[in-house]
């Protein structure tokens, strides 16, 4: 259940576009690129956005645990989390909770990272922490659960061997896709169905291509991300605050220290 390699193309992506908005190419980008660029801004973002980071805080803390032990006793405590079907039969609330914060390897911890800031930071900041922390719990527990049923389907009709019972399962990307799924209905709407046709489409690809169980389950929490449309846009309301270090002369309006991918909700209409 970790972030699969290809993802890194969805990093790069993003990237260029954080380059886009360096460049000096394009007037409408003017109001963005200053904040975007402030040092302080970006000192400023990891407190912007306290669940996001102390949750890559705490990955980081059990990822150096597993670097410090040997290969068997890492492959052994990884086992002991994770939510393959003898766990789930055995302690399903406990490992359900404790496979989201256990990634294999350093790797796996960087790509976290970037994704985290370039997806689940902005997600905050925009629907508040509760919110982001609901959206990725339902994308986790739910695409966990729907993969588990899959399973136990396939080995009573044998389409898969025994060992599957046993496989480490361990992760963040169940939640991670449920919120870039979640993204979308924030996103400005030339950029909405663009991010969810390309999200559709890597998906897709990648579970055609591997066939794996959880290359399924990434299309399982995408669709439990599309489906919690009610739980993001019941945030409309909240107007992103701007970062803490961006100068309050540089704002023109409520909600200006937002990023400009994230639209300020409309006015509701007076009812004088």
């Amino acid at each position: 259940m970790t972030v699969p390699v290809g993802a890194i193309a969805l990093v790069l992506v993003l990237a260029g576009f954080d380059r886009l908005l360096t460049t000096s190419r394009g007037h409408s980008f003017a109001h963005v690129r200053a904040p975007w660029l402030s040092k302080q801004r970006i000192a400023a973002y990891p407190r912007s956005a306290p669940a996001t980071y102390a949750y890559l805080a705490i990955l980081f803390v059990t990822t150096s645990i597993l670097a410090c032990l040997s290969d068997g006793a890492a492959d052994r405590l990884l086992l002991a989390q994770s939510t393959n079907l003898d766990n789930l039969s055995d302690d399903p609330v406990r490992v359900l909770i404790s496979s989201a914060f256990w990634i294999p390897d350093g790797r796996d911890l960087i790509l976290s990272a970037l994704l985290f800031t370039l997806v689940l930071a902005p997600m905050e900041r925009r629907i508040g922490a509760w919110r982001t922390i609901g959206l990725f719990a339902i994308g986790h527990v739910g695409a966990t659960l729907f993969t588990a049923a899959g399973l136990r389907i396939a080995l009573r009709f044998d389409a898969v061997g025994p060992g599957v019972v046993h496989v480490r399962d361990v992760g963040t990307s169940y939640g991670f896709f449920a919120v870039a799924a979640g993204m979308t209905y924030v996103l400005t709407h030339d950029l909405r169905r663009l991010c969810a046709i390309a999200l559709v489409t890597y998906l897709s690809i990648t579970a055609l291509h591997s066939g794996t169980f959880g290359d399924y389950g990434h299309l399982a929490a995408m669709a439990l991300g599309f489906a919690s449309y009610p739980l993001v846009t019941g945030a409309s309301a909240r107007i992103p605050a701007p970062i803490p270090s961006v100068r309050r002369s540089r704002e023109k309006g409520p909600g200006a220290g937002a990023t400009a991918l994230f639209p300020a909700p409309a006015p509701e209409p007076s009812l004088d």
